[in-house]
């Protein structure tokens, strides 16, 4: 497979043998492409397929710094041997099984930490960004959803899903204008063990630290 010019390429996956390639632009993840790939601490590699495989094994930790309002971000990927990932690898299904049950048997599973409402325009519903992170399964745009918070359960519909680095909410102009820059279902996704803001539209949604998003 031939290099693209925007692409470093880090030799063949440990896991599936084929080309580990990894943007020079873009960090632990692309809204467009997906997982990069990564190097592991004993010089291996994994391509993006595979992150995505192992992502809910090890999902990115992070941290919030108030007085930055930034995301402090760390992969524990890149911290484990080959070894370690081969042995992943062959656990990975079951342990996605076991969450699965955990968590009542739905498709994808989104944990809150924070949230913001900005007004939605004129005879408009206000909009709700939802900060946190996928626990396992994708979500896609214009999905289905539940938002379970003080045993209340909420329907919604994913307007969109970004990755982020700042709490800034998106507000109608921000919205309309990601939409129509991204518009496309299919390709902007939010996957297990990515830190992700979803955005829905509705009134008297309120989200609290530990609350879930749910698609089934």
């Amino acid at each position: 497979m031939a290099v693209k010019e925007k692409e470093v390429g880090l030799g063949s996956c440990v896991i599936c043998g084929r080309a580990a390639l990894r943007s020079r632009e873009e960090g632990e993840l692309t809204m467009i492409e997906g997982p990069n790939a990564l190097r592991l601490k004993d010089g291996g590699s994994l391509c993006g397929s595979c992150v995505r495989r192992l992502r809910v094994m090890y999902p990115l930790q992070y941290t919030f710094d108030e007085a930055k309002r930034t995301v402090v971000k760390k992969d524990p990927l890149p911290e484990i041997s080959t070894e370690e990932a081969l042995q992943a690898n062959s656990e990975v299904v079951s342990f996605r099984e076991d969450m699965r049950e955990h968590y009542g048997f739905h498709n994808a599973v989104f944990a809150a930490d924070a949230m913001a409402e900005s007004k939605g325009g004129f005879m408009q519903p206000p909009i709700v960004t939802i900060f946190g992170q996928v626990l396992y399964g994708s979500f896609y745009m214009q999905d289905e959803v539940t938002i379970i918070s003080g045993g209340k359960e909420i329907k919604a519909t994913l307007e969109a899903i970004d990755t982020y680095e700042h709490r800034i909410p998106m507000d109608a102009s921000s919205l309309k204008d990601w939409i129509r820059r991204t518009w496309d279902p299919g390709r902007s996704v939010g996957e297990n063990g990515y830190l992700c803001k979803l955005v829905v539209t509705g009134k008297g949604i309120s989200v609290k630290p530990g609350d879930l998003v749910v698609k089934d």
